[in-house]
């Protein structure tokens, strides 16, 4: 019988080593590996069995955010940035194998077992058995014909890294030289000519990654993993693959040049949203929420049933990189904030004709319920 499993508990799993029976331990240097160090374990032959264990996990686990169907449509997607994966095309982006190619099985693993930084996907590792891991990444492969119809995906083989210290000069002359400034900005920032236009293969925005920001590199801010992304690139999106378009030094060069960029970024990319009711015009009401130590302050909000109200959120931190938000239980899909950061608060107008008590939450990344176990509160509504 597959347990419900409570996010709510992520922090404290977090601060331990994952241990237990059918577990893989994390390595003692990290308690979440990059990518390409991430373990994996046997996996178990695929069966009947297997893939109904997969479909009840991912049915309690996953479906919320990437959708019964696997299509990313969860009813959570909309409070998600970037967007959860779309499992019916082949728009995988953290890949062992070329440009444009299926991932491999353990490639799929390793995005579960570790999550992604700076996104709602969370480590799963310490929350689901090795073979819980290998069922749900059984079961979301039956969403992509391309898995059942082609043989499996070859990993790419990377360059091992050269000896000696790396060329910050000749990374910065390759940086010009393959034009990233166009999407990441001459400083990284990842603002650069071409990021508004940025769109995914549905046609949605996605930012161009900020080089200042260790933390949002989701696979992991090692220099092994950015020069893997070199080599693959990322499908669905604008990043190509450069293996072959420059040398193996070159390519060390590069991503040690992006890491020298790290620092502290702007905090203005559009991952923060906000979404309101339309048409009501000024609040009669306008009340300032903030969120400090991960709590609301007030955590109790009174207003009159009918009256136009404004929230105006602030935060005392950044939220390990994504921000914080606000949603009203109930009426989450008309109202709701996206990470608000520190200097950048966000604002949303509403109005509640029925009065009650409705619950208020941070919508942000993976907070679509209970995840931040502190950060609620009560809306009465009188």
């Amino acid at each position: 019988m597959i347990r419900q499993r409570r996010l709510a508990l992520l922090p404290l799993l977090l601060a331990l080593t994952a241990c237990g029976p059918g577990r893989t331990a994390a390595p003692a240097s990290s308690v979440v590996p990059p990518f390409l160090e991430t373990p994996v374990a046997a996996h178990p032959a695929s069966s009947a069995d297997t893939l109904a264990l997969g479909k009840r996990i991912y049915d309690v686990n996953c479906a919320h955010c990437h959708g019964e169907a696997g299509d990313g449509n969860g009813f959570g997607a909309p409070h998600l940035s970037p967007a959860p994966r779309d499992f019916t095309t082949v728009d995988f982006k953290f890949r062992t194998t070329a440009s444009g190619h299926l991932p491999t099985d353990e490639d799929l693993y390793r995005v579960v077992s570790r999550g992604l930084n700076g996104t709602g996907m969370p480590p799963w590792q310490y929350l689901l058995t090795d073979a819980e891991r290998w069922a749900v990444v059984d079961y979301v492969k039956t969403f992509q014909p391309r898995f059942a119809e082609e043989p499996a995906a070859t990993p790419v083989t990377l360059p091992d890294a050269p000896a000696g210290t790396r060329d910050l000069k000749r990374g910065a002359a390759v940086y010009a030289t393959l034009e990233c400034a166009k999407c990441h900005g001459p400083d990284g920032r990842g603002i650069g000519q071409s990021s508004l236009t940025l769109v995914d293969g549905r046609g949605r925005h996605v930012n161009a990654r900020d080089f200042t920001q260790p933390g949002t590199f989701r696979t992991g801010w090692t220099e092994r993993e950015i020069v893997r992304t070199i080599y693959t690139g990322n499908n669905g999106v604008a990043m190509p693959a450069y293996d072959g378009i420059v040398s193996k030094a070159e390519e060390y060069d590069l991503a040690a040049y992006i890491m020298s960029l790290a620092g502290h970024g702007p905090g203005n990319q559009l991952r923060r949203s906000a979404r309101g009711m339309d048409g009501l015009g000024e609040p009669a009401r306008v009340i300032a929420l903030r969120e400090h130590a991960w709590k609301y302050e007030p955590s109790e909000i009174r207003i009159k049933a009918g009256e136009v109200v404004r929230i105006d959120l602030s935060t005392t931190d950044n939220g390990l990189g994504a921000g914080h938000g606000f949603a009203i239980d109930g009426y989450d899909q008309q109202v709701f904030i996206n990470g608000a950061m520190v200097g950048s608060p966000q604002s949303v107008t509403f109005r509640i004709n029925e009065p009650g008590r409705y619950k208020f939450y941070c919508s942000t990344q993976c907070s679509v319920s209970e995840l931040h176990p502190h950060m609620k509160g009560t809306l009465i509504v009188e």
